[in-house]
């Protein structure tokens, strides 16, 4: 199995040194007198060089159809596919929408360094199926509320997190809206994402690690004193602990969603800790443990009275207040 394994790569190399070696290309009988293959397995081999070098461009019109491969093979090899543009413009996208623009900045002068590895007619070609692409995901497009938040105390941020060092900064305190002054953070991660955007970080004044959020930061300089993040602590099982981001005592959570929308709750990941049980009149319960009840409030409310809270009465008393709240809000 292995020889034969070898044997198709041999082949694969030299139709693509002999696609680079003709002017003209390589027709569909070429490939299957290199290879020494039939023609279906030609025409399989063809759409793999295809989709694997996007550069790869027809020659001259005319029966019968051939394909050209201009430069190094090598460096063309490693040009970038329509698929990978197109999730680097995606990523690219997202970052706007969240309203980092210093690190999507950064992402589009990756671009700009990939595209160059293409040749002019194959940019040409794919810039029109980039653009399909993002428009199909709606990631372009797509409308949202987000906060503002400012580049350069982002990218202060980044630089103390990766060279490891405390911070000071101003801090508006959300309850009182007194701005803080002077706080000496040591910054751990930037909590990026749909909604409130939040900087985890180890706070002296509390012995422990606290959410601040990004929007409510007015200073940060990065300090030349070294910071380490508590021994043993690992961000992924410290996330997987809450509903989203912030932070509570993890609680049994139990939540029933009705016939009507049992089969969308099925698609979606509401916890990784969770667990799915089909009730015997369609319906859907869904268990985890995690805390955060209000982000849980927050996205409960997309589900109206499609969703049932059985547990815990925490969450239940929390959304009673919510949904009052709501009706005073709209009058009623």
């Amino acid at each position: 199995m292995t020889d034969a394994r070898y044997a198709k790569l041999e082949s694969l190399l030299r139709v693509v040194l002999r696609m680079e070696a003709r002017r003209d290309g390589i027709t569909l009988a070429d490939i299957q007198v290199i290879a020494g293959i039939e023609r279906r397995a030609a025409e399989r081999m063809r759409d793999a060089l295809l989709r694997a070098l996007p550069q790869l461009e027809e020659g001259d019109p005319g029966p019968p159809k051939r394909w050209v491969l201009t430069g190094p093979a090598l460096s063309r090899a490693l040009a970038p596919t329509l698929e990978e543009l197109a999730a680097r413009h995606r990523a690219e996208a997202l970052l706007r929408r969240e309203g980092d623009r210093s690190a999507a900045d950064r992402v589009s002068a990756l671009a700009d360094r990939l595209q160059a590895a293409l040749s002019p007619q194959a940019r040409t070609r794919l810039a029109p199926d980039i653009e399909a692409l993002l428009e199909a995901d709606g990631v372009a497009l797509r409308p949202g509320p987000r906060e503002a938040l400012s580049e350069p105390l982002l990218a202060a941020l980044r630089q103390a997190i990766l060279a490891g060092v405390w911070i000071e900064c101003d801090y508006l305190n959300a309850g009182s809206w007194r701005l803080s002054r002077n706080i000496e953070l040591g910054p751990v991660a930037l909590l990026m994402g749909s909604g409130r955007q939040y900087l985890l970080a180890y706070s002296e004044y509390v012995d422990d690690l606290r959410l601040f959020r990004l929007a409510n930061l007015h200073r940060v300089e990065p300090l030349d004193q070294p910071f380490m993040p508590p021994e043993g602590f690992i961000l992924s099982d410290w996330l997987s602990e809450s509903f989203g981001v912030w932070r509570e005592e993890p609680m049994r959570v139990e939540w029933r969603f009705l016939p009507e929308a049992a089969a969308e709750a099925r698609l979606w990941q509401f916890h990784p800790s969770q667990s799915l049980t089909d009730e015997p009149d369609g319906s859907l319960t869904v268990r985890f443990t995690a805390g955060g009840i209000e982000e849980m409030c927050d996205h409960l409310f997309r589900w109206g009275d499609r969703v049932q809270i059985i547990a815990p009465e925490a969450l239940c008393d929390a959304w009673r207040l919510r949904v009052a709240a709501a009706a005073r809000a709209g009058g009623d």
